[in-house]
């Protein structure tokens, strides 16, 4: 079960990977890939990726918000505990 600092540490790697996340009415972030930057003379451009919850209420929310950012290039570092898995040599 994620926590709600589970999903602020996701939207924190997000954003430092050119994610935006805007917060919609119903609470929920929109979250958008940069495209392109703004300059002096155009705006900024953003894709439309996924609607993410700002809440840790539903238990597949935060497995499905990292699965639609990995789709747009989202690179989640994982961090195992324990042993690693031992490789297979077949």
């Amino acid at each position: 079960m994620s926590t709600k600092k589970d999903l602020a540490q996701l939207r924190k790697k997000a954003e430092k990977q050119g994610f935006r996340f805007i917060e919609a009415k119903s609470s929920h972030y929109k979250v958008f890939l940069v495209v392109s930057e703004a300059t002096d003379t155009d705006e900024e451009v953003l894709k439309f990726v996924t609607t993410m919850p700002s809440t840790p209420s539903e238990y597949r929310g935060l497995k499905n918000a990292k699965a639609a950012l990995k789709r747009f290039g989202f690179v989640c570092e994982t961090e195992r505990k324990g042993k690693p898995k031992p490789q297979r040599t077949h």
